[in-house]
């Protein structure tokens, strides 16, 4: 039975001091976020080799609960029955930044989950979860070094799903039209839907439809990671520079 991260058992201890696991985790995922790469697989790489487990995956989970997988470890054919547990699970009954339980077939599983209503979460209500699984039981000294890496992977969680969501609109094909790409582009400018119809001559109503169906196609809630994606994607022209913007609305 799933339940909060009391860990009482005699598992294996832990052979990194928790600390030193945790800045080095966060040195690396900010490297990745920097150079535009997946944060995910560094995270759960550095969780899975110190906690001692046999399979990790992470998770993002959209305001649907649909499930997308975006890293496993050590590969996702090894990680199929945590998969399967996890698709099991209702996103909504994980009440707890971290969780623990246990699975015939899986073996003792934690969780650490960033719900949509987190205040660290992105906007449009994406929610992140890690799972984690071993033979062995978890201790406290595991327990401890996930309350230590849960808050600032939660600080981080944004930037993470900010840059997992870029790279995956520059391999997308989006089927935005000819008016939803004059939409983006004065968004991109830093329009309003106000400013944006009276440029286009449509009804503010409309406007919002077409910014729903960006987003839509995008597959973000977020004007600035819609922005970002069309650009890196190609489907708007590039950020200006400094010297040569203007006025939106003079």
């Amino acid at each position: 039975m799933m339940c909060g991260v009391k860990l009482p058992g005699k598992g294996v201890t832990l052979s990194v001091d928790p600390s030193a696991m945790v800045l080095d985790l966060l040195a690396e995922t900010l490297i990745a976020i920097n150079e535009g790469q997946a944060a995910d697989p560094t995270i759960i790489s550095h969780l899975a080799k110190a906690l001692d487990v046999g399979a990790a995956i992470s998770v993002y989970v959209d305001k649907d609960t649909a499930f997308e997988l975006v890293a496993a470890y050590p590969s996702e054919y090894e990680t199929q029955a945590l998969i399967g547990y996890l698709e099991s699970v209702d996103p909504t009954s994980l009440v707890h930044h971290i969780m623990v339980d246990h699975h015939k077939g899986v073996g003792h599983i934690v969780l650490i989950n960033i719900p949509p209503d987190d205040e660290v979460a992105p906007d449009g209500g994406f929610a992140r979860i890690m799972a984690f699984a071993r033979p062995e039981p978890y201790n406290e000294d595991n327990g401890v070094l996930l309350e230590r890496a849960w808050r600032p992977l939660s600080a981080l969680w944004p930037q993470a799903a900010r840059a997992y969501a870029q790279r995956r609109g520059a391999n997308s094909n989006f089927n935005i039209t000819s008016r939803e790409r004059e939409v983006l582009e004065l968004l991109a400018r830093g329009m309003l839907a106000t400013s944006i119809a009276s440029r286009l001559n449509l009804s503010p109503r409309t406007v919002h439809k077409h910014l729903g169906n960006i987003y839509r196609k995008l597959g973000v809630h977020d004007r600035l990671v819609a922005v970002s994606i069309a650009r890196s994607s190609g489907l708007i022209s590039a950020a200006p520079n400094k010297s040569s913007r203007k006025p939106l609305d003079s």
